[in-house]
């Protein structure tokens, strides 16, 4: 059985059934992890499909790249602005239900918007309601997660996340397959149905460890002048981290590049997250979790030069390397950066406030950003300022601190 946090307890009586569990079985973590991996696949690889049938969506229903990038900053945003209610919903009655939920309301969207007769249909399934299942079911999976690790809490949060990197490699590049041999909306009930099943499947794989969670650190809650520095810095971190899956496909096809070579630079970004989360989360164990996490903030931010002054088609694709695997460590870490620094009980609330701030990223950004692409005639001094943001948070995050001990 994995290594559990069984320090400073709350009296049982004082923590709801559904959260104190019963003896777990031998490996019992590792399912938790299988089980937060099948859930973060199902939900963004729903999300990041977005990019393969952007332009479908975009031809049909005749309008321009800003309205339909507005579906990707609908879903992203949602999901992260739910997951301050799923977060604490979680930590009362337990993460299973609440992601089973999440993970039909994701095969439903699909649905929904695949019998669309309007674009703002289109906004409200693919957009709202993948967003909001996908909120259900990541932040109460995340934090089961965290709860159930100490020493190897990198490395259990990194395979957990990487189905994120999985969903992103294999979505897209399926997509466009599906979307090659019919329609966008047929493709939408073939991945809705495999959605609803896959993503039911891994929620009910999550549960609570043994007993009740550990107590939080009395000095920190997120009214204190930490959290809300490292609420900011988080904000400002996204904003790098949300734009190549909005954006890097339409910047690639301006560049000359065809369809096929565009969304295959989705793939390889997705390649890049899996060694991150996987390698980086790894080695984060070892060398430290915070200071590792911080340079994947200072390298994603970084990383958007390349983006801006890319002049052919190799650049992109270093680019897209190593900015997934960037973004891959920041993704996977930054629950074990809460974790080690607010405390694990009571994580899903925690973290689902904090995830509020890559919301309102996703939901700003990618159509603020892609505006700025058209009215300035170009992406170089967008993405220019974007790496400045991420810098800035950057510093914020190294500002808040660590707690005495941790990784």
């Amino acid at each position: 059985m994995s290594r559990f946090d069984r320090a400073r307890r709350v009296p049982s009586h004082a923590v709801p059934r559904a959260l104190q569990g019963g003896p777990a079985p031998a490996g019992a973590g590792w399912m938790v992890v299988a089980g937060a991996f099948l859930v973060t696949m199902v939900g963004y690889g729903a999300i990041y499909s977005y990019a393969a049938f952007a332009e479908d969506i975009a031809a049909e229903f005749g309008v321009g790249r800003g309205s339909v990038s507005l579906i990707y900053a609908l879903s992203g945003g949602a999901c992260f602005f739910v997951s301050a209610i799923s977060g604490q919903i979680a930590d009362r009655v337990g993460a299973r239900p609440i992601a089973m939920a999440g993970m039909l309301a994701v095969g439903f969207g699909l649905l929904l918007a695949a019998t669309a007769s309007s674009l703002v249909e289109v906004y409200v399934g693919y957009g709202l309601l993948i967003g909001i299942g996908t909120g259900c079911g990541y932040v109460p999976a995340v934090a089961s997660v965290q709860r159930w690790f100490v020493a190897h809490r990198g490395l259990a949060s990194g395979l957990a996340v990487s189905g994120i990197g999985v969903g992103t490699v294999l979505v897209p590049p399926l997509a466009e397959w599906l979307g090659s041999h019919g329609t966008w909306r047929s493709g939408f009930v073939v991945f809705g149905a495999a959605c609803a099943a896959v993503g039911v499947a891994g929620a009910a794989l999550l549960r609570a460890p043994p007993g009740p969670p550990p107590a939080a650190l009395p000095s920190t809650t997120p009214r204190d002048r930490l959290f809300r520095q490292a609420y900011l810095g988080t904000l400002l971190v996204s904003v790098p981290a949300t734009l190549p899956h909005a954006l890097l496909v339409a910047t690639a096809r301006d560049m000359g590049l065809t369809r096929h070579e565009a969304v295959a630079l989705l793939g390889l970004v997705g390649l890049g997250t899996l060694a991150g989360r996987f390698l980086l989360a790894a080695v984060a164990d070892l060398l430290g979790r915070r200071a590792v996490f911080l340079a994947c903030c200072w390298g994603m931010a970084l990383s958007m030069l390349p983006w801006a002054f890319a002049q052919d088609v190799a650049v992109l694709h270093g680019f897209a390397l190593a900015f997934g695997a960037l973004q891959g460590g920041f993704v996977a870490l930054l629950p074990a950066f809460v974790a080690d620094r607010f405390g694990a009980r009571g994580l899903g609330g925690v973290l689902g406030l904090l995830y509020t701030s890559r919301g309102i990223s996703l939901l700003a950004a990618p159509p603020v950003v892609g505006w700025a692409f058209v009215l300035l005639d170009g992406h170089a001094v967008p993405l220019l300022a974007v790496a400045l943001l991420g810098l800035a948070g950057t510093l914020l995050l190294r500002a808040t601190g660590r707690r005495a001990g941790e990784a």
